[in-house]
């Protein structure tokens, strides 16, 4: 039994290049900046239904051992690169330079019950 998606998955793909991750970069951020394209996105992402789909999408990929191991290492390998780290740094600087940002940030942690240390789990 063959589906188009299980033959997709076996073809190579070729590299992707800087230009034409650029080219899709910009198309999808002039998708997202069109009013009624962004809307309608918003609205797919928001709905129940696809939250749900895209949940058991997650659960069940990270559910599989050899793919689990392959999005961890490469978690890890994105994560080891400098200018990766660096950008990281810069967008957290940037956000919890901003007043609202930052008010929202520290009213979310206060709103948190503390979670127990390891020691009070521990000594129970």
């Amino acid at each position: 039994m063959s589906t188009l998606t299980e033959i997709r998955r076996t073809r190579a793909r070729p590299p992707v290049t800087p230009e034409t991750r650029e080219r899709l970069r910009a198309a999808a951020k002039a998708r997202w900046a069109d009013p009624d394209a962004g809307a309608q996105l918003r609205a797919a992402i928001r709905n129940p239904n696809s939250r749900a789909r895209i949940s058991e999408a997650m659960k069940a990929r990270w559910a599989d051992p050899a793919a689990r191991e392959k999005l961890m290492s490469e978690k890890q390998a994105s994560l080891a690169d400098p200018v990766v780290r660096q950008r990281m740094s810069s967008a957290a600087k940037v956000r919890w330079a901003d007043p609202s940002a930052r008010e929202k940030f520290v009213a979310s942690m206060r709103g948190h019950k503390k979670r127990r240390s390891n020691k009070a789990l521990v000594e129970r």
